[in-house]
């Protein structure tokens, strides 16, 4: 019986010892598929190099027969850059027995040709098959994503329109030469040139994008052509570009380089046999005497342009102390108004419409004052034109016309009705998505009968805003009455006017002022008026200041005026009584 034990003990231990080498085997057929099926590049190596074993993919991707791969070592495929990168990581790795981080290096195929892998090293403790410590080498072809890599990083940092290095990879560069001349000295200079394209939107509106396109990508070649190969130049955004100028002697040098940049845009830029003028405005900061960071000079040359562009345009301006006084102010005005807005420190003044021939009030205009707590009252000439640069004009207009409308619906509660008040709105309002929307909201809030409101828009406005009659049509629809305002200084043709939405004509001042000595003035202010009886259509003259320009004006025929010689400005109270004073009379 303790035989039969003993020869049934024997047997199970054989059956398992067969189980277990079959499942072995089963195992190590598992791991060679594997080996030999992947696309990675798996070899067993000394730590000299030599190759102990290598997957069939080094035949695959590589080029290599693998009978030959016996006879190299892998640091003789390494690049000469490389190798002392993997000779360091792996001395690291067969001291601590650890895994070694992946890292990239540059191998050699068959046919001589570098190609980017990414390698991990393993420890293969001493095997039946070597007395040495092995070790496994993992390495991946990694060059599609490497190419990828590069077109990611290049989109990143390059304006896709133009190609053109972007904000971020401009800024990047202007620091390190910032950065490399603050530790060595340099004879020559480093200026910063902020350019932006005049009148571009006119471009894109006229002609559409597909061909405003087209004249960022010229506009950019001019630029590029105008400049030396080491200098840099970028595209910020929009029409602007920046361009860095690395080695500049003296002033006499950087005008030679602002002077090509213009000359440029003299040719008339082509696309598809149409041609397309095109001038550009420069504002100019040298380092280090208008900035020492990448910051300052910037803003500083940008405030430069901005003096360019309000002084007519196509021209390069240097920074200077003038243009930095008046930008710290203009930054201490733009503060103080986005402070106005939220305290409501504004007020509304009211200026008198009235019929020339019959002297009986016809309506008002509503215009903005600044009352600051500390600087006293503002003049509407500084701070109308900084808060449309600045998008504050939205808030401010809605909260003038709201003001203007909850008044007029007083005065009508007063009495006081026939009356039309005149609010202006600005380009920047009509471009705001919302302003319909505003407006029917003030009227509903105010209860205000559209009727009885007018909004004055400039000439400008059909230039400069997309769809500018398509909008002021919605606003008509609702009822309120279109005029368009400083008449003759902006649009050119008359013409138009037959194809907009519009009920009232108002002459610029600048016709009123001479028009009783100016013969000129008195033939424009006689053709609006024609051209206005033709369409249908009221004109009403501004800047009337005296009894001369009410008899020349009623010699021609017009009906209605404003101006200082009816009354100033008045303030609610001032104008109720002046509203008393007339129904009296």
């Amino acid at each position: 019986m303790e035989n039969l034990h003993r020869t049934l003990d024997y047997s199970d231990k054989s059956i398992s010892s067969k189980l277990a080498k079959q499942v072995e085997e089963e195992q190590n057929e598992k791991y060679r598929l594997i080996a030999e099926n992947t696309t990675d590049l798996i070899s067993l190596i000394e730590v000299d190099g030599t190759f102990q074993y290598a997957s069939p993919s080094f035949e695959a991707i590589l080029k290599y027969d693998l009978s030959s791969i016996r006879h190299l070592t892998l640091f003789e495929m390494i690049h000469p850059d490389d190798q002392e990168l993997v000779n360091k990581e792996i001395r690291i790795f067969c001291k601590r027995k650890k895994t070694v981080r992946h890292i990239e290096i540059r191998i050699r195929d068959n046919e001589g040709e570098y190609i980017d892998i990414e390698a991990s090293f393993s420890v293969i403790d001493k095997s039946s098959f070597s007395k040495n410590d092995l070790i496994l080498v993992v390495m991946r072809d990694i060059r599609f994503r490497k190419i990828f890599e590069q077109k990611i990083y290049h989109l990143a940092f390059h304006d896709s329109l133009t190609n053109l290095p972007n904000r971020r990879s401009f800024m990047n560069e202007l620091n390190r030469e910032i950065l490399d001349r603050k530790h060595r000295a340099s004879s020559t200079k480093m200026s910063v040139l902020f350019i932006d394209l005049d009148n571009f939107k006119s471009i894109n509106d006229q002609w559409g994008h597909d061909v405003g396109d087209q004249v960022l990508i010229e506009a950019a070649r001019n630029i590029k052509d105008a400049i030396n190969p080491s200098d840099l130049v970028g595209r910020v955004g929009g029409d602007e570009f920046i361009v860095l100028l690395r080695d500049i002697k003296d002033e006499e040098d950087l005008i030679k380089y602002v002077t090509r940049i213009l000359t440029k845009f003299n040719t008339p830029i082509s696309i598809s046999g149409q041609e397309y003028i095109m001038t550009c405005s420069i504002g100019v900061a040298t380092y280090p005497n208008d900035g020492d960071t990448s910051r300052e000079l910037i803003k500083n040359a940008d405030d430069a342009l901005y003096n360019v562009k309000n002084k007519g345009k196509n021209h390069y301006l240097f920074f200077n102390s003038k243009i930095k006084n008046e930008s710290l102010e203009r930054r201490l005005l733009e503060n103080a108004l986005r402070m106005a807005i939220k305290d409501e420190q504004f007020y509304l003044e009211y200026q008198p419409k009235l019929n020339l021939s019959t002297q009986k009030l016809i309506g008002m205009e509503a215009l903005v004052r600044w009352k600051h707590p500390e600087l006293g009252t503002i003049s509407p000439g500084k701070f109308i034109s900084l808060a449309e640069e600045t998008g504050l004009i939205v808030p401010l207009g809605e909260w003038i016309l709201r003001e203007s409308c909850k008044q007029m619906k007083k005065w009508q509660e007063k009495g006081y009705r026939s009356l039309v008040i005149s609010v202006n709105v600005s380009i920047r309002q009509l471009e705001d998505a919302t302003f319909i929307d505003t407006v029917k909201n003030i009227l509903k809030e105010t209860d205000l009968d559209p009727k009885w409101l007018e909004m004055e828009v400039t000439e400008s406005v059909f230039m400069d805003v997309n769809d500018a009659a398509s909008i002021l049509e919605q606003i008509r629809q609702l009822g309120i009455q279109i005029s368009i305002d400083d008449f003759g200084t902006g649009y050119s043709s008359l013409s138009y006017l037959k194809h907009l939405p519009i009920d009232t004509l108002k002459v610029d001042a600048s016709f009123i002022r001479d028009i009783h000595v100016n013969e000129e003035s008195r033939a424009i202010v006689k053709s609006v008026l024609t051209l206005a009886t033709t369409l249908g259509l009221n004109v009403i003259a501004e800047g009337i200041e005296i009894q001369e320009h009410v008899n020349e004006l009623n010699k021609d025929g017009l009906l209605f005026g404003q101006g200082f010689y009816f009354s100033k400005p008045l303030n609610s109270q001032a104008f109720e009584e002046y509203l008393i004073k007339g129904l009296n009379s």
